[in-house]
């Protein structure tokens, strides 16, 4: 058996359908149907049930898929061993993190590129933790209270959340009314909704948001008050504090990468310039600099 054949069963078993499958990799949808149908007469074994919707995988076709998962997962640690080897400081690293914390390094991404010229950075901007044993990443910033045991990395930041709002509706509402006159935005982590509903349960909450950035930009536009890390709020004009940072809100902040990948020269120079670069902001980040509180 073919192992471009057994790479294909394995995307069809983890995205449900032939057309799935062909996008993840790269391939035409009808070639990978064809594919698949030419493996199954030539084994005399249904691998598929054909659903309306999807595809099922049958016995045979699961044990296949298992198959292929093992030999993907053998060659994902093949090729970090090989990258991870490499001592010098040029190719390529993938780095993912969240939005709100892309938007604030770029600086500090623009001046390794120029220390590391022949290193291509690729940003990968998701708030959905990246898989660094599949390769989605080579380098991941992850917000965190408890880290993967199966990757190595440094605790580089503790983020803290004030309460900030935007001078106009403070000054609208009044700086002396009590949190819950304000309309409120809220990040839809499981953390934030916790302080809500212990300190906040009766606050009128005008819109929510999936990520750090869409919440303070809300904040920043004026539609109500909430939680903004102070990395994000304080390095921008235009926001004011309301409630000084709650321990129950702090979470920690990891650079993280695969242990085979830290023996790589270009790897370990990023993971030192990233750290300089939060070291160098730890009192913006942990909240000892920034705009005027305002009395709540």
């Amino acid at each position: 058996m073919k192992w471009d054949d057994l790479r294909i069963i394995g995307a069809v078993a983890e995205q449900g359908s032939f057309s799935g499958a062909a996008r993840e990799l790269g391939l035409d949808a009808s070639s990978v149907s064809r594919r698949m149908r030419e493996l199954e007469q030539r084994s005399g074994v249904r691998l598929f049930e054909r659903m309306s919707n999807s595809l099922a995988l049958t016995p045979a076709g699961e044990d296949l898929s298992d198959t292929a998962r093992r030999m993907a997962r053998e060659a994902d640690a093949a090729d970090r061993r090989l990258l991870g080897s490499d001592m010098e400081l040029r190719g390529v690293i993938r780095f993912a993190t969240l939005d709100s914390t892309a938007r604030n390094l770029m600086p500090a991404l623009a001046r390794f590129s120029a220390e590391y010229p022949e290193i291509e950075l690729e940003v990968v901007v998701d708030n959905n933790p990246a898989n660094l044993s599949r390769r989605e990443a080579d380098v991941v910033l992850r917000v965190t209270r408890h880290p993967p045991q199966t990757l190595v990395g440094r605790r580089i930041a503790r983020h803290v959340f004030p309460v900030y709002g935007e001078p106009e509706l403070i000054e609208r509402v009044g700086a002396d009314a009590p949190l819950d006159g304000y309309p409120w935005v809220c990040w839809e982590n499981g953390l934030t909704r916790e302080w809500m509903d212990r300190h906040q349960p009766h606050a009128r909450i005008v819109l929510r948001a999936n990520t750090p950035i869409g919440v303070e930009e809300a904040i920043r536009a004026g539609i109500g008050i909430g939680h903004v890390a102070c990395m994000g709020a304080d390095s921008r004009p235009g926001l004011r504090r309301l409630l000084p940072p709650d321990p129950e809100l702090d979470v920690d902040q990891w650079l993280l990468v695969h242990p085979d990948m830290r023996r790589s020269a270009r790897i370990r120079a990023f993971v030192q310039h990233v750290t300089q670069e939060f070291e160098a902001q730890r009192d913006l980040i942990e909240g000892r600099r920034g705009p005027p509180s305002v009395e709540a």
